[in-house]
């Protein structure tokens, strides 16, 4: 099989742009289990459409901001926690478990308890050696049906079954425990119960499936876009300055609440630039999204590629072609969404992939950090801890 890693601006927009040609490739496929319902792994781009189009309403913005109350009370409990604390605070694994107990809260009205309890029992170490080996398995996901057949010798080694396992077998259990006590909680189970009255074909089975990627993908990818903002911010004090200004500004004139509300971040120019501008230098999805080269082939650059080649960019190449972010691509400059053609930068965002298999999630990953950000930089003086060493993660 031939690949091709692309960082043309052109081909690149020509392969992800909404209702082009480029379906996903057959390195979705792993794990091979995944059911009929599941938009990540859907290649075939009618029925992803279809299955889109049938749950989105349920993750638009407005539902989204419907649900802001079960994300300020996960804030409320985890500034609560963090007032109690003092000394050297482990600021990474709190934002983990603010966003694996904001996606219980939104999706089932059910936090896990871990800002509280301040651990999240096993489970995160679970969930990130699922994620590192599928990031690689996408790659080679021959290695997968090899995994499967020593499994009864070696276990679950890889953990990359805990997506269909663990995490499907826990969104199964909350739906059952809902439907048995009824009840109209403000979530997303209760929305897509409301779609299921009048989609009978969408079952019990495929809402489960929509609970795990919930669970599954929502989770450590938005930990991963906080730590980005406030390292980055620690580490460029001059940026960090400005954007205490605009706060402090906005809350001297009575528009940033102590509980920052999501309609109040949106508000604050500077505060989104920020957030745009950490989740283009460290995308929590770095992989290479491959799609096939439809009939007909393509050209890239001076290159014909031939049909049924994978192509693919990843938001790490394209968050840094100096053809549209400029020389300066590798500093954390915020004011680049603040000038110039700020809509160009925007069709070269990649954080959240592109065209019509954009993240359905995104708005709960926004939701989320538009109103952690400002609340907790607003409550305390963060600082680098003295000696913290700092690493890179990926995989």
């Amino acid at each position: 099989m031939v690949r091709w890693s692309v960082a043309d601006p052109t081909a690149f927009r020509e392969i992800y742009k909404a209702g082009g040609k480029f379906a996903k490739s057959a390195s979705y496929s792993v794990p091979k289990e995944s059911q009929a319902f599941d938009l990540f792994r859907q290649r075939n781009e009618k029925i992803h459409g279809e299955q889109r189009k049938l749950v989105a309403r349920a993750y638009s913005m407005d539902s989204m901001v419907h649900l802001e109350p079960n994300v300020s009370s996960i804030l409320t409990s985890m500034v609560q926690k963090l007032d109690t604390l003092s000394g050297v605070v482990d600021l990474g694994a709190f934002l983990q478990l603010f966003a694996f107990d904001v996606i219980g809260a939104v999706s089932f009205s059910r936090p896990f308890g871990y800002v509280i309890a301040g651990d999240d029992n096993g489970v995160f170490s679970r969930l990130k050696q699922s994620l590192r080996s599928m990031s690689w398995l996408m790659s080679v996901p021959w290695f997968y049906d090899i995994h499967q057949k020593l499994k009864p010798f070696i276990g679950n080694w890889l953990a990359v079954n805990d997506r269909n396992g663990y995490f499907y077998q826990f969104a199964t259990q909350e739906i059952v425990s809902r439907k048995d006590r009824g009840g109209d909680d403000r979530d997303i189970i209760n929305q897509l119960f409301a779609i299921q009255k009048t989609k009978p074909h969408f079952s019990d089975t495929d809402m489960a499936f929509m609970m795990t990627a919930n669970v599954f993908a929502g989770s450590d990818t938005t930990a991963t876009s906080l730590n980005a903002i406030f390292y980055l911010l620690l580490k460029n004090p001059t940026v960090y300055q400005r954007l205490m200004q605009e706060l402090e500004e906005k809350k001297s004139k009575g528009e940033l609440s102590d509980l920052v509300a999501f309609q109040q971040a949106e508000s604050c120019p500077y505060l989104q630039a920020v957030m745009y501008e950490a989740l283009r230098l460290y995308p929590a999805a770095g992989l290479q999204l491959n799609r096939d080269v439809p009939e007909g082939g393509m050209k890239i650059g001076n290159y014909y590629v031939p049909e049924g080649t994978v192509v693919g960019s990843s938001a790490w190449v394209i968050h840094r072609l100096p053809e549209i972010w400029g020389p300066d691509f590798e500093e954390f400059r915020p004011e680049r969404w603040l000038e110039g053609d700020v809509g160009n930068l925007k069709r070269f965002y990649f954080s959240f992939g592109g065209g019509s298999r954009t993240c359905v999630g995104r708005n709960i990953s926004w939701l989320e950090m538009s109103k952690l950000v400002p609340t907790l930089l607003m409550r305390y003086n963060i600082q680098l801890a003295p000696g913290a060493k700092v690493t890179d993660e990926s995989g």
